[in-house]
């Protein structure tokens, strides 16, 4: 078996039925295997499988598990050379599958390889990022995303693939060799970051990570998060970081990363209060930046122990309200 595709999916019907098609499609003469995990969904999703895809080897779980618990219980049951986490938003074009293939096969030290990812229209997406760092990530979100962005653009090259720190999940082929080496994804981490730690294990092994440029995914965004809300999924987020930190930089790391975010929620409600108190609510942006920094202080507040003291354990939008 060449590759086996793992699709986790939750409440994503109609984009996962998208997904498994491309794949279906686009094989290039390659084996293929299809396994989709899926986390509880309650849109039809495990019926439209059963029905219309007898094929593709399906795994329910009852309940949401986790992005990272969905990847693992679909790689355990895999038995190719490569695992492709595939989003189940996400598509691939014809050459994709082959071309990621053909740089693995051909750079044994890859570990993980993702391709270009664009929008449905066509823009360009990002694929990769640079690993986090403390001082960056002390900083406010805005200036965080400008340097992240800036470094992740220093990674391109000329040629057929180029190094980068690590590859994002949207479409990220990994060496079977390298998993059984390096572990499975960790699921003390729900999801986001999750990525970034498989890479951080793989270059310890000495494993490189690439974005192959002559392959290319179509990525919507955003439609695997199964309708988690925008204040949720951003404490989800939150919290995953944390986990990143203490599982690769220590608790001092990660105290320190959590008395900023602290201090910036504060302020945040300090300064905006005022303003939303004198709009009476009428401000809808200051209203919902007020409620952003209001929920950000409480969650950091409510799980002080879990960040500093506890260690890392995966949690769902719902475990942080």
């Amino acid at each position: 078996m060449d590759v086996s595709v793992v699709i986790a999916s939750f409440n994503t019907r109609d984009d996962l039925l998208a997904a498994i098609a491309s794949c279906q499609a686009h094989t290039g003469g390659l084996e293929t295997e299809i396994i989709v995990v899926d986390n509880g969904s309650t849109d039809g999703s495990v019926q439209m499988v059963r029905r219309r895809l007898p094929s593709v080897h399906l795994i329910e779980n009852e309940e949401n598990a986790g992005y990272t618990a969905a990847c693992n219980q679909g790689m355990r049951g895999a038995s190719g050379r490569y695992y492709l986490m595939l989003n189940s938003d996400a598509q691939l074009t014809a050459g994709c599958l082959q071309e990621l293939v053909r740089v693995m096969d051909e750079n044994p030290d890859i570990g993980s390889a993702s391709p270009r990812l664009q929008f449905p229209g066509g823009g360009r997406q990002y694929a990769a990022g640079p690993f986090p760092r403390l001082w960056v990530r002390m900083l406010p979100v805005g200036v965080i995303r400008r340097i992240e962005l800036a470094a992740t653009d220093r990674f391109e090259r000329s040629g057929d693939f180029y190094e980068v720190d690590y590859v994002f999940g949207a479409c990220n082929m990994v060496r079977a060799e390298a998993v059984r080496e390096v572990g499975m994804m960790d699921e003390r981490i729900f999801m986001w970051c999750d990525d970034a730690d498989w890479a951080k294990r793989m270059e310890r092994a000495a494993y490189r990570r690439v974005i192959v440029s002559t392959a290319v995914c179509i990525h919507k965004v955003g439609a695997s998060y199964g309708g988690v809300s925008a204040i949720r999924q951003n404490l989800q987020r939150s919290m995953s970081e944390f986990a990143y930190f203490r599982i690769h930089h220590g608790k001092p790391a990660t105290f320190l990363l959590y008395l900023m975010r602290v201090v910036y929620s504060l302020l945040k409600v300090l300064v905006i209060g005022p303003f939303a108190l004198l709009s009476a609510g009428h401000n809808r942006r200051i209203s919902q930046a007020l409620l952003m920094a209001w929920w950000r202080l409480r969650f950091h507040i409510v799980h002080a122990a879990d960040i500093l003291w506890r260690g890392p354990k995966p949690y769902r939008g719902e475990d942080l309200a």
